[in-house]
């Protein structure tokens, strides 16, 4: 799911309302993912290459 578009680079990942489901997502994973706090209290999670992208534009790791 597209998720935001940083310089020119869209971000995919999934969405969370919850850090629990965020968290459970991460763990079932195949390849590594992180957890970022999205906008409007939402936890997104992303590959790490696109976790570094978004702390570069200012958003925060969840954990």
């Amino acid at each position: 799911m597209k998720l935001t578009t940083i310089n020119g680079k869209t971000i995919y990942g999934s969405r969370f309302y919850s850090l629990e489901l965020a968290e459970s997502c991460v763990s079932r994973m195949i390849k590594p993912g992180r957890i970022i706090l999205g906008d409007f209290s939402e936890y997104w999670v992303v590959l790490p290459v696109d976790a570094e992208r978004l702390v570069r534009a200012g958003y925060e790791y969840a954990i």
